[in-house]
């Protein structure tokens, strides 16, 4: 097949060829060049193509692949914290990481991604009987000559059609995926739902087979133990399982069988009613059974199978659906420092086990995920926003996540690279606590505040057991997210239980302040891997905006004198980081010259420079920078750092790693405007390797700095930022559902839920009952989902007239509420309020600040599943 065009390209991703300048290559950089040339080559006017740029407001459409775009897709479709695997583009199951053995994964991956692969036979396939004889249909791109992927997490649509198809398939493949309910969440399943339709003017008989290798003990040797068994246990189940019995001389592997890491069992079930299902069961060197299943010289090559088939028969225009799980049962994961073991090993003893709970409760599991993939999707919000924003949720089905079996949730940075739950990375991760906050409450519990805390001190050890080291920023970060998970809590038992904790942490860092002037001094170790010496705006930023949160939580807990404290220190480190940093254009850093040694970024424009305040729109925490400091700084970032063509900057800059290629967009980490500053001046004279960092683009930084300029206003420079990562994972150039930096599924690019949380302006506090929202896009007629600590649903808001029109619709759990705030539209006016649940007028009182609203009930109220608030502002029109 030849390569495809880049007009081709553009016009796949549905872009005008016109945009060429978003993917570059057209410019270029004499051999030899110097390194100041660096400071010319990402040019201040971007020449954004003005279709693309309104292509980024736009609605859209739900994005589908097809043909050459199919050939990296793999989206995780298990459970959350349950081990990994694929459903590729055309329906086929792939990267079966089910069986404990541990892949390290690095930076490669980006600049040479997987494709699919299995260390296993699995497979579905159709035999189709009309009068004109028997047909036969694998159910991947070698049956169907047309196939379409729509990838809209949790849930994986395939379609199916042949012109010389007398039927067409549409599979829906799935794990349960129920925001706020993690143990539902992280069954070891995957559900692959086909729905066969008869396209044709006749009768179809109609036969769906789904097969599975036996693959327990598959890298350790199963020798001749291996069996299967089918059995029901229930009257709407099927379940072939596949195990191992005694152990053999044959095993490559002398750990006792019960200890190796791929012991355990496996299962194939059919769900629903056992008539019209039967049972193939194959285990040794006999045929596949599913070579009944399958044309001449299409058969796979024999190995220790099942299947399971349902029978159907079609009239014409009919339509049935047949339910195939995957189910999986390995616990005997191993993890460094002694950590180990399976969540669902505790409510599960056998992948068949886990078939019977999955059968019996698949009508409610499944129909929450869809209600939840309905709910995500239902927005006014532009399709590829929101398919790129929640992308990165689906790291929880993969492993960079585990769930231990004591509730300790445990993370590396990316698949298998760098141990630790790692502060100073995952403190930029929104997707889990918004999501399923009971496990940010048992990281920061069980870790942060708990094995990883010199009680002493108040030092937090950066890597949990693995590193005796404090990272200020993630130091900085375990109290913002110690607020944050107050605030996706209920009630205030979370905080009153870590309070002391907490407070002995930000006291680690006020001790780093001798001078109490809102400026870290001394080493400070931080997510580039490095530590730093002098005044450090992004880092001193952190602990300011950390201070804000611990003064916040101070108060709710009776602590005025420490939250007094808080305050004063902030006060001045607002005034003196603008005074000793602040350049007139953005903020520096002043190394320190006692230690010519250590990397630091100078004068040069760095990323993370207002990331403080970034972190406090997240919590509604208001200003740590000034708007004019922030809008500012966040221009100075556009203006340098974002190059719609990487290539240029970075054939000059070699260091570093490629996390966008030439001809690709991106926001680098750190460019060098100034000319008293160089990247020669910033890598110090240590280890220069971390200095490469700075010539990288990572999707986690930008996902920061992308939503903070949302939050400000900047729709044009926010979104274009998400869009370039988003162009950079189109399925044409790698898998659109893994972002790489040190590893696969890296863990900070769930930093992409907070740019959604900007677009919806979003504010929150579960225990005093408050929501807010303030829409940055398309706020005259806005709809978008929402999590709270009890429930999800919708929030949405329409002007109409001099009216604007509020409303809150709980689909799922509960909410309870006492004020609720608004920004008013333009020419809306809060002389007239009514605020209602299913019509029911509640007394409220308003209080306006310029022109936010906040309505105060007087009494709270809690909405139900499907409840609905109401909220009237202003007078209908004449």
């Amino acid at each position: 097949m030849r390569p495809t065009t880049r007009r081709e390209f553009l016009q796949i991703a549905g872009l005008a060829a016109s945009t060429a300048t978003v993917f570059g290559a057209t410019s270029g950089v004499a051999g030899g060049a110097a390194e100041d040339e660096a400071r010319h080559l990402v040019p201040a006017d971007k020449k954004l193509d003005p279709a693309w740029i309104e292509s980024l407001l736009a609605r859209g459409r739900p994005t589908i692949y097809r043909g050459e775009q199919l050939k990296y897709v793999g989206m995780p479709v298990g459970g959350i914290c349950a081990g990994q695997l694929y459903l590729g583009g055309d329906g086929r199951l792939w990267h079966w990481d089910l069986f404990n053995k541990t892949i390290g994964t690095r930076e490669h991956h980006y600049r040479k991604p997987s494709t699919p692969s299995s260390p296993l036979e699995q497979g579905f396939a159709l035999r189709l009987t009309t009068a004109d004889g028997v047909t036969f249909r694998s159910l991947d791109k070698t049956g169907f000559s047309d196939i379409a992927f729509r990838g809209a997490y949790p849930i994986g649509t395939v379609e199916y059609s042949d012109g010389q198809s007398p039927v067409r398939v549409r599979l829906e493949a799935f794990s349960p995926f129920i925001p706020l309910d993690a143990e539902n969440s992280s069954l070891p399943a995957t559900v692959m739902e086909f729905t066969v339709t008869n396209t044709s003017a006749a009768e179809v008989r109609c036969e769906l087979a789904g097969w599975l290798e036996n693959a327990v003990c598959l890298y350790t040797g199963q020798g001749g133990g291996a069996r299967s068994e089918v059995h029901s246990p229930g009257a709407n189940v099927t379940v072939l399982e596949h195990a191992v019995g005694p152990s053999s001389a044959s095993d490559v592997d002398k750990t006792p069988l019960a200890e190796r890491h791929d012991f355990g069992t496996l299962a194939l079930a059919l769900i629903g009613p056992q008539q019209g299902a039967s049972a193939i069961r194959s285990i040794g060197d006999g045929p596949l059974p599913a070579a009944a299943f399958a044309p001449a010289g299409k058969t796979p090559r024999a190995k220790p199978c099942g299947s399971l088939v349902r029978s159907l028969v079609l009239r014409p225009g009919e339509a049935k659906t047949v339910s195939f799980a995957i189910t999986w049962f390995f616990p005997n994961l191993k993890l460094p420092r002694g950590l180990g073991g399976r969540r669902y090993a505790t409510r599960f003893g056998s992948a068949g086990e886990v078939a019977a709970y999955l059968a019996e409760n698949l009508d409610r599991l499944a129909s929450q995920t869809r209600l939840w993939r309905d709910t995500w999707y239902d927005s006014t919000l532009p399709y590829w926003f929101l398919e790129r924003t929640f992308i990165n949720a689906s790291t929880l089905a993969t492993s960079t996540c585990h769930w231990l079996p004591n509730g300790r949730f445990y993370g590396w940075e990316g698949v298998g690279c760098c141990e630790g739950t790692c502060t100073h990375v995952w403190h930029y991760a929104q997707s889990v606590a918004r999501l399923f906050p009971q496990l940010e409450r048992a990281t920061r519990e069980t870790v942060d505040f708990g094995l990883a805390l010199d009680k002493k001190t108040g030092l937090i050890r950066f890597r949990g057991e693995a590193h005796r080291r404090a990272a200020v920023d993630g130091q900085a970060g375990c109290i913002l997210r110690a607020y944050r998970e107050h605030q996706m809590s209920a009630g205030d038992a979370f905080l009153r239980r870590n309070w002391t904790k907490i407070r002995k942490a930000l006291e680690f860092l006020i001790a780093a302040d001798a001078d109490a002037d809102g400026i870290l001094e001394g080493p400070q170790h931080n997510t580039l891997d490095a530590t730093w010496y002098g005044p450090v705006a992004w880092l001193s930023g952190m602990y300011l905006a950390a201070l804000l949160a611990g003064g916040r939580m101070a108060q709710e807990m009776g602590d005025d004198a420490f939250a007094e404290r808080t305050r004063a220190i902030v006060e001045k480190g607002r005034r003196r980081i603008v005074d000793l940093l602040w350049n007139g254009e953005y903020f520096v850093n002043r190394p320190d010259p006692k230690h010519p040694e250590a990397i630091n970024s100078g004068t040069g424009c760095h990323v993370d420079q207002v990331l403080g305040q970034s972190w406090a729109w997240q919590v509604g925490l208001g200003r740590v920078f000034s708007p004019q400091h922030a809008r500012g700084a966040l221009g100075a970032l556009w203006k340098y750092n974002f190059a719609p063509d990487v290539g240029p900057y970075r054939k000059v800059m070699k260091r570093g790693r490629w996390y966008a290629m030439s001809g690709e967009g991106g926001l680098i980490m750190c460019t060098f405007p100034q000319k008293d500053w160089s990247f020669k001046d910033a890598q110090g004279k240590g280890n220069r390797f971390y200095a490469g960092y700075f010539n990288e683009c990572m999707n986690g930084f930008e996902y920061q700095v992308a939503g903070h300029m949302l939050w400000e206003g900047m729709l044009e420079e926010g979104l274009a930022i998400v869009r370039t990562i988003h162009d950079r994972y189109h399925p044409l150039r790698r898998n659109p559902f893994n972002e790489i930096e040190c590893g696969d599924h890296y863990a900070r690019s769930m930093a992409s839920h907070g740019v959604f949380l900007a677009a919806c302006g979003w504010e929150y506090h579960g225990p005093q009952g408050h929501l807010g929202f303030s829409p940055r896009l398309s706020p005259g007629d806005f709809r978008a989902a929402f999590t709270a600590a009890e429930g999800w649903g919708t929030i949405s808001q329409k002007k109409e007239g001099n009216t604007q029109v509020a409303k809150i619709h709980v689909r799922s759990g509960r909410l309870r509420l006492r004020s609720v705030a608004l920004t008013l539209r333009p020419g809306v006016q809060a002389d007239r309020v009514r605020v209602s649940v299913d019509g029911k007028t509640l007394d409220a009182q308003t209080r306006l600040d310029g022109r936010r609203l906040v309505i105060t009930l007087a009494a709270p109220v809690v909405l139900p599943g499907d409840g609905r608030l109401k909220i009237s502002i202003g007078s209908p029109g004449p």
